[in-house]
């Protein structure tokens, strides 16, 4: 059984099934498809008042917009980009003032951080562990010459 252990082909075999089960969670579609709208489309559903709910992600340049509408009797999830603009906020606005939709989440958007503050933030600690295990490792050493008898 101890040999199993110390061949290189078990780890390999333990770092396959760990690389596979990842690419599984990470690929793999949760819950319900989404449909995806063209921005024509989009605004055609919400004049429509076929959209239930929105919610309104501002990114760059760009708002992400996903909710869901009913069509043909089901609920239906929905994905859309549309330009940052001043039409589609108002194209938006009013459409929920007349068709009554119910929930509207306007996330605020991300603020971007410099990469430096990432660099340190990521490398930092790990600089500071090395730092600590030369420290030790040194003390060790110079506990060891003192201890040892002189003659």
């Amino acid at each position: 059984m101890k040999a199993i252990f110390r061949t290189k082909f078990f780890y390999v075999i333990i770092l396959a099934v760990l690389l596979a089960a990842g690419f599984g969670f990470t690929h793999y579609e949760h819950g319900e498809k989404k449909e995806t709208l063209t921005d024509a489309e989009f605004y055609s559903t919400l004049e429509a008042g076929k959209v239930t709910s929105l919610k309104l992600e501002p990114k760059k340049s760009v708002y992400e917009i996903s909710g869901r509408l009913k069509a043909d009797g089901k609920d239906q999830s929905f994905n859309v980009i549309v330009p940052n603009s001043e039409f589609a906020l108002n194209t938006i606005n009013r459409a929920a003032d007349e068709h009554n939709i119910e929930q509207i989440v306007v996330i605020p958007p991300d603020t971007d951080v410099s990469g430096w503050v990432t660099v340190l933030t990521t490398t930092l600690p790990f600089i500071l562990l090395l730092i600590m295990v030369f420290v030790i490792v040194l003390m060790l050493r110079v506990i060891k010459r003192w201890n040892r008898p002189r003659y």
